[in-house]
């Protein structure tokens, strides 16, 4: 199946001096594909196009606005006369409002041409005021043409005064294209052009879809629209080179490519550097996932790490408030049992005092009063024992608690030493790649100037990836991705001769090539 895509419509731009092109880098590192097209011979290069002499142009262009200010006035003149008669006798019109209906049809026209030019000035198109004034310049030429009788039967009458208004809008459109062109305005208000739809009209009913839906201008469109039409092109030539047993890279096979994309507007060489414009394509798409891929795992190894901080800052804070609550407990305790003992001490002390004074002539009393006093001792001594171990579990906890806090602190030096070393591996991970990237760019551009064949640059393809691996790490899968190929015997003899090419010396991070016809140090 073959889609007919047009190529995208510009806006001419004024007449003045190319601009020098400026080189520019994919974001991805990848060397920019340059197109192998050489030009035709029966192409001029725009810098060898002699220019028009600036008083010509002046004297075409005074003798182009006099002749259309002529025409413009004939027209208006004959226009007026023959709208005012057919206003009165052929549409009803009053003697005196039948002029102002000449006016107004011929101004209408007019008035919509300005203000549809007065738009796109202002980069706000409306397609529709063109549309309007080409319904008008239509009405105008059949009120001309009926002012004297049927068309039919006075058809030469009709042809002669329907023919003023159409040159009249002619030279409007003439000078709204010059002037479009000067000052490089959007010719067409990114419209679909009229013909495409009588050429290609279900693609471009597509595109007029696209257009409206998701308000996107005709030209980026009809971009993709082209872009997609070529991949699914050389989708079907791949299935096809397979179905037919070719091996792709043939002379056979790439005699296909132009006839398949010639609907597509390419050129025979730019047809037949298609296979390792495609190669490179789909080797930055997999340098871009991998990318991707590599970013997306630096980022959950880092969420892995901020939670393993926070649960090592809660462990410690746990530990800090078990101990302080563990100390603040043996304290408490401590001089609770101290104040009983004291109590009970001052209580017998006062007892004692009291029997002494009453029975003091009894021994027995006084005895008694002795043993109970030095029960009162004994428990304050054991008060005080027991006060002694609680402020020696409170010094053990402040111990423990500081131990705890150091190795705390330990465990954050090392998550921060990890972080350390995972920054740094990604840094050389980094400039690896980067390195990687260089001595691939470096090697694209040797192959660009050594002319190499298709075969040969999938060669070499294969050979960086066997250099940054090993042979045995590097599998016939990934040579058929990284090429572009679905044979398993051609992805097994690229590789086996790129093993060869490699033992032969290859080395694209110094730039050698054994195969090259000039070597670059």
């Amino acid at each position: 199946m073959t889609t007919t895509i047009e190529p995208p419509r510009t806006a001419p731009a004024p007449l003045r001096p190319a601009p020098v092109p400026v080189s520019r880098e994919p974001a991805s590192g990848t060397q920019p594909i340059t197109s192998a097209t050489a030009p035709s011979a029966s192409t001029t290069p725009l810098d060898d196009v002699p220019e028009v002499s600036r008083k010509v142009k002046i004297g075409l262009g005074v003798a182009s606005i006099a002749g259309s200010l002529v025409i413009g006035a004939i027209g208006f003149y004959l226009s007026f006369g023959n709208l005012s008669a057919a206003g009165h006798t052929e549409f009803g019109f009053s003697v005196d409002n039948a002029p102002y209906f000449a006016i107004g049809v011929d101004a209408a026209i007019v008035t919509c041409l300005l203000l549809d030019l007065f738009m796109a000035t202002i980069r706000t198109s409306w397609p529709l005021l063109r549309v309007l004034a080409h319904g008008m310049t239509v009405a105008s030429v059949y009120f001309n043409a009926v002012a004297h009788g049927s068309i039919t039967q006075n058809w030469d009458k009709a042809l002669a005064h329907g023919l003023m208004p159409v040159l009249f809008v002619i030279g409007v459109e003439a000078g709204r294209r010059i002037l479009v062109h000067q000052a490089a305005l959007p010719a067409d208000h990114d419209t679909i052009p009229a013909h495409r739809w009588a050429l290609a009209f279900r693609t471009t009913w597509r595109i007029f879809k696209v257009m409206k839906l998701w308000d996107e201008p005709y030209s980026e469109v009809v971009k993709r629209q082209r872009a997609r039409a070529i991949f699914n092109a050389w989708t079907e030539y791949k299935a096809d080179i397979a179905k037919s047993g070719l091996e792709e890279g043939s002379q056979e096979a790439l005699a296909r490519l132009p006839k398949k994309l010639e609907p597509f507007g390419l050129t025979v060489d730019e047809a037949l550097a298609l296979p390792d414009k495609m190669a490179r394509e789909e080797l930055r798409r997999q340098q871009e996932q991998d990318k991707q891929d590599r970013e997306l795992q630096a980022e959950k190894e880092r969420g892995e790490h901020e939670a393993e901080k926070a649960r090592l800052a809660h462990r410690k804070e746990m530990a800090a408030l078990t101990a302080d609550l563990t100390a603040t407990e043996g304290v408490a305790g401590a001089q609770a049992r101290g104040a009983v003992a004291e109590a009970e001490a001052h209580a017998d002390a006062q007892a004692r005092a009291a029997t002494s004074l009453t029975d003091a002539v009894e021994s027995e009393e006084v005895a008694e009063a002795k043993k109970r006093a030095a029960e009162a001792n004994a428990r304050v001594v054991e008060a005080e024992a027991r006060a002694a171990e609680a402020e020696k579990t409170k010094a053990a906890d402040l111990v423990k608690a500081a131990i705890d806090n150091q190795r705390a602190a330990e465990a954050t030096q090392r998550v921060a030493e990890a972080e350390k070393q995972a920054a740094e591996a990604k840094r050389r991970a980094a400039e690896a790649r980067l390195q990687e990237a260089e001595i691939t760019r470096r090697a694209v551009e040797a192959e660009d100037t050594a002319n190499l064949t298709a075969r040969q640059r999938r060669v070499r393809v294969v050979a960086r990836m066997i250099l940054a691996k090993a042979p045995e790490d590097v599998s016939l899968e990934e040579v058929a991705t990284a090429i572009g190929v679905t044979s398993g015997s051609t992805a097994s003899t690229t590789k086996a001769d790129a093993v060869a090419l490699i033992e032969a010396g290859y080395d694209p991070a110094r730039g050698i090539d054994p195969e090259a016809p000039s070597r670059t140090a």
